[in-house]
């Protein structure tokens, strides 16, 4: 018995079987150890995460709040009443317009103001400031309770002595200004009421392009922080606070303090306040009893002092608790099952991972030498299949890798890859070209280091693409920017950026074009263009002159073949100076030189008279121009020669494409979202499928032989889509080969003054 004990005892499976046991188990509990210590961090961190994520709501629920007061200033500016009092003003107090009075204006502007402050109860005064007379307010509403004031001309203030209506004053046309949060004043003293007043501000332009005025709306800072609190409804300690140091408090059981102003603290701040730093970031604030996460978020960019902190905070006991219990349960099952599994894997482990572990071996030797798998794929069991399988994928997979890799070495543009946070991740080499830097230069910086940091002087677009959201806001879009080399020298580029998900990881892959010689090429054929032009222009209008006038003194004095001649030539010269100011017009609109003079119009007056004005250009080829206006008085805003030349090239089209006795149709209708549509038709062979993508572009013709004798350059439908494009409209076509072409005008509907009043 004795012999028989001692032989097991002293097996050497046994042995390493329970020092196995031993091993594992000890090795459990370690890694138990260190997993709780991980998983308490991790736990930590993910709901300071979630604080985050509720703190950047809150944030921006508060900036929406700001936004809407801007956007309200920016509608009221945009009234016909301002206009009609500038108009007014300038023409002995009678709008020259409508013949309304400055004080029949004032008081309709005087009623927008009362419905606008009804629906915001925040609102206490909304004012229209002209900058003249010491900037002396012109129509003023104050709420008073649950009534609204007009106030009149004798106690309307000047207000040029207000810091705020100095910065009014300096905004440009499209601007929002807000001011720091200060006690309304009235009459240059502070009102006893002490009302903490935010302003926001919108500037009023003239017809001469000078300011005239402002739009103010002033709003209870403190009911504005409020409502905004009730609306989003949180359920943890949250602060609003200015870079001044203004703060309201929002508790957990749904009460708000009053706003408490930096300059007169009724109580003491916060102690966390003084740690706040304004630099339009995020930033966690560890206490021993709470988190808090604080988010700086900027009202407007431009606008230093514009930025607002959102606070929220929330006892660490709080935070913590569901993960502390979550853990302990984790322990103490972890424990039982890891007691559990020794004595299983003590038992079976030996024989049945024996293939596994050598898999193990053979992964992670390959993984750090590169060398070929020797795997067990001689088993025909699942393990076996499951070798044989691996080592099919990764075989294919490195196939893959290699071929990928290759490709994206040898393109000849540029690939960068960049993180949510705008760091670069991995270039190909094309990127080493194209800026200079190697691989270990770039890798893990932003990728600003690639863009330059000034604004750029040509006044093209430039993203900020290292800004939060800057790189998903050009996804799928090409554009053109400028790119900085590592010497520091700037260059044009095209730049397509995709989104991709990794591992739930966004990364945006960019795709990078060095276009400087591109450039350098389109700016030699402009100038030449342009030169070749005004070289042109001049003799040919001397040409046009002097044929034009021999056709008149030889009228009937010469033969017939010489008469065709001299028409011939005579026409041949007006379609030629008509191409040269197509091009120069091309050229302007290229240059941003093109200028348009924007008036409101009744859209079908304008088109029937552009019509019959071309009705002798019909007549001349046997063509019958019909009109078709279906709507009322409906007024659009544009340009009234610009119009009549894109109006004018789209019948040209229509009637030279036309057989001769045919019928061209100009109609105009209401079309969708408050557009007009303008449709010219007609029954020509329509355009050939295989060149409806290139008709809006430059010299496009679908049949240059036949387009020519016809007189046709190929830039009238470019030129006119830019020229409706201005305008705030679009240009489409249908067509059908043999049956004919329909060329739609889409236009924005303005509203007509007597209803606009």
């Amino acid at each position: 018995m004795f012999s028989r004990t001692s032989r097991i005892t002293s097996s050497l499976r046994v042995k390493i079987t329970l020092l196995a046991c031993a091993a594992s188990f000890a090795t459990a509990l370690v890694m138990s150890g260190l997993a709780y210590l991980r998983t308490t961090e991790i736990s930590l961190d993910t709901a300071i995460e979630s604080l985050a994520g509720e703190s950047r709501l809150a944030a921006l629920q508060f900036r929406e709040t700001f936004r809407n007061l801007g956007n309200d200033a920016t509608i009221i500016a945009q009234m016909p009443p301002i206009g009609g009092i500038i108009r007014s003003r300038g023409n002995d107090g009678v709008d020259p317009e409508d013949g309304s009075l400055t004080a029949e204006w004032e008081q309709r502007l005087a009623t927008i103001f009362t419905s606008v402050m009804r629906t915001h109860p925040s609102y206490n005064q909304i004012r229209y400031i002209g900058v003249a007379d010491n900037g002396r307010e012109l129509v003023r509403v104050n709420r008073i309770g649950d009534r609204f004031e007009t106030v009149s001309a004798e106690n309307l203030q000047e207000k040029a002595g207000e810091s705020y209506f100095r910065r009014g004053a300096a905004l440009s046309p499209g601007d929002v200004f807000f001011s720091p949060v200060t006690y309304n004043r009235e009459n240059n003293q502070i009102d006893a009421s002490l009302i903490p007043t935010v302003r926001g501000i919108v500037p009023v332009f003239g017809p001469d392009g000078e300011i005239f005025g402002m739009i103010v709306i002033n709003a209870n800072y403190e009911t504005v922080l409020a409502e905004t609190f009730r609306t989003i409804e949180l359920n943890t300690d949250t602060f609003i606070i200015t870079q001044a140091g203004d703060y309201m408090e929002y508790t957990a059981d749904g009460s708000i303090s009053r706003l408490e102003l930096a300059s007169n603290y009724t109580r003491p701040p916060p102690a966390f306040l003084s740690r706040l730093q304004f630099s339009g970031g995020e930033a966690v604030l560890a206490e021993p009893d709470s988190i808090k996460y604080f988010v700086d978020l900027p009202i407007d960019d431009r606008i230093d002092h514009a930025s607002l902190g959102i606070v929220i905070s929330v006892p660490r006991r709080e935070l913590m608790a569901p993960v502390f219990r979550t853990q302990r349960q984790g322990l103490a099952l972890g424990a039982f099952l890891i007691l559990l599994s020794s004595i299983i894997t003590a038992l079976i482990a030996n024989q049945l991972t024996k293939p596994l572990r050598q898999m193990t071996r053979e992964i992670s030797g390959a993984r750090s030498t590169l060398r070929p798998m020797q795997l067990p794929v001689t088993g025909d069991d699942e393990i076996g299949e499951l070798a044989r399988a691996f080592q099919l994928m990764t075989e294919g997979l490195q196939e893959n890798e290699v071929k990928t890799r290759s490709i994206i070495n040898s393109v000849v543009d540029g690939l960068i890859v960049v993180d949510e946070f705008g760091n670069i991740d991995s270039f190909n080499p094309a990127c080493e070209r194209i800026f200079g830097y190697q691989p270990d230069e770039l890798t893990g910086h932003s990728i600003a280091m690639l863009l330059p940091s000034h604004a750029d002087p040509s006044g093209d677009w430039q993203p900020d693409l290292s800004a939060p959201g800057g790189i998903r806001s050009i996804i799928g879009i090409g554009r053109e920017v400028t790119g900085q080399r590592k010497d520091g020298s700037t260059f044009p580029m095209d730049l397509s950026v995709s989104e991709i998900l990794l591992n739930n990881r966004p990364l945006y892959c960019g795709i990078v074009r060095d276009i400087t010689e591109r450039k350098q090429v389109d700016i030699m054929k402009d100038e030449f263009i342009s030169t070749v032009n005004h070289e042109l222009r001049t003799p040919l209008t001397s040409i046009h002159g002097a044929l034009g006038l021999l056709k008149i003194k030889t009228a009937g004095s010469l033969d017939s073949k010489s008469q065709q001649l001299l028409e011939l030539a005579h026409d041949s010269c007006q379609r030629l100076t008509m191409l040269v100011n197509d091009i120069l017009d091309l050229e302007k609109i290229a240059a941003g030189k093109i200028e348009y003079r924007m008036e409101t119009v009744e859209i079908c007056g304008l088109v029937c008279k552009i019509v019959t004005q071309n009705d002798s250009m019909a007549e001349a080829r046997g063509i019958t121009l019909r009109r078709c206006c279906g709507i009322g008085a409906t007024d659009v805003r544009l340009d009234q020669n610009r119009f009549n030349q894109a109006l004018v090239n789209l019948l040209s089209n229509a009637i030279r494409y036309s057989p001769e006795g045919g019928e061209v149709t100009v109609s105009a209708r209401l079309g969708e979202d408050d557009h007009v549509r303008i449709s010219v038709a007609d029954h020509g062979p329509g355009i050939p499928e295989a060149f409806r993508s290139k008709v809006f572009d430059r010299f496009a013709q679908a049949d240059s032989s036949a387009t020519r004798q016809e007189g046709s350059s190929g830039l009238g439908l470019n030129i006119t889509q830019t020229l409706i494009e201005a305008f705030g409209g679009s240009v489409s076509f249908e067509t059908e080969v043999g049956q004919g072409t329909v060329f739609h005008l889409d236009l924005p509907i303005c509203p007509r003054q007597e209803d606009a009043a």
